[in-house]
């Protein structure tokens, strides 16, 4: 599966309160853009945002092994404050290099963790499956060890990984260069933007991961924010509501027209 970086004009229009048609692989999404009080709305996640701002850097690693081995370990069904803790213990431990035994990792990924928050030590979820994910990531890694730079070259080398997909992918790619042109879709930002009218629900993940990835990209551009900083903070907002989601998502989000 081969995905292309998005580039886009340069926009300067805010379109709050209009009606907005973006062409995404010659299918037209026609939604209203909204106010920035609406929760939900286009115009809503551009403002919080802007009001954000864009942190100095995305990077968990300090270097592209450990990136991989972090953006792995917080995949899918792995709370952010867990993941971030599995790798922390990992690093500590000097697991994250490539003659790193899987067994090893794995030992180390069952023990409890301690999370700043929680009374009582919790359990990594997954831990075979994403030690034997890791391991081969470092070993790859290891065997090549000018990876590419090109941030596109970067994702497609990545998507070879065993476990890896397009999201992980493209969140290493986007901590690790610091690339604008990528996107980090998951279930969260996916609901977010089928609420707010800029995603079509009859896409999938990861099979339309090109076309979703465009689609923020472009209204990214339009609200003249970075596709990190917009991800990140969609992301995070719908990460918290958990359960709550509906209360945001059904509260004045664009509609398709």
């Amino acid at each position: 599966m081969s995905h292309q970086l998005t580039r886009l004009p340069s926009l300067s229009v805010d379109p709050r309160g209009e009606m907005v048609e973006i062409v995404i692989d010659g299918e037209r999404l026609r939604f209203g853009w909204g106010e920035i009080h609406e929760l939900g709305t286009t115009a809503y996640w551009i403002e919080q945002t802007r009001r954000l701002g864009e942190p100095p850097s995305y990077r968990l690693g300090a270097t592209l092994a450990e990136e991989v081995a972090a953006c792995i370990l917080g995949g899918h069904g792995i709370p952010a404050e867990i993941g971030l803790a599995a790798f922390a213990s990992l690093r500590d431990a000097g697991l994250l290099h490539p003659d790193s035994d899987r067994e090893a990792i794995a030992a180390r990924l069952r023990k409890p963790l301690l999370i700043a928050g929680r009374p009582r030590p919790v359990r990594y979820r997954f831990a075979a499956q994403r030690a034997a994910r890791v391991s081969a990531a470092l070993t790859i890694i290891g065997a090549n060890p000018v990876p590419p730079t090109e941030p596109i070259e970067l994702r497609e080398f990545l998507l070879t990984f065993p476990g890896i997909g397009p999201k992980t992918a493209s969140w290493v790619v986007r901590n690790w260069t610091g690339c604008d042109g990528v996107a980090v879709i998951d279930i969260h930002v996916q609901r977010a933007g089928v609420a707010a009218g800029f995603f079509s629900p009859h896409w999938r993940l990861p099979r339309d991961y090109t076309r979703f990835e465009r689609a923020f990209c472009t209204v990214a551009q339009i609200g003249r924010v970075t596709a990190a900083a917009l991800d990140a903070c969609m992301w995070d907002q719908m990460q918290a509501l958990g359960r709550a989601q509906s209360m945001l998502l059904g509260a004045g989000a664009g509609r398709a027209a």
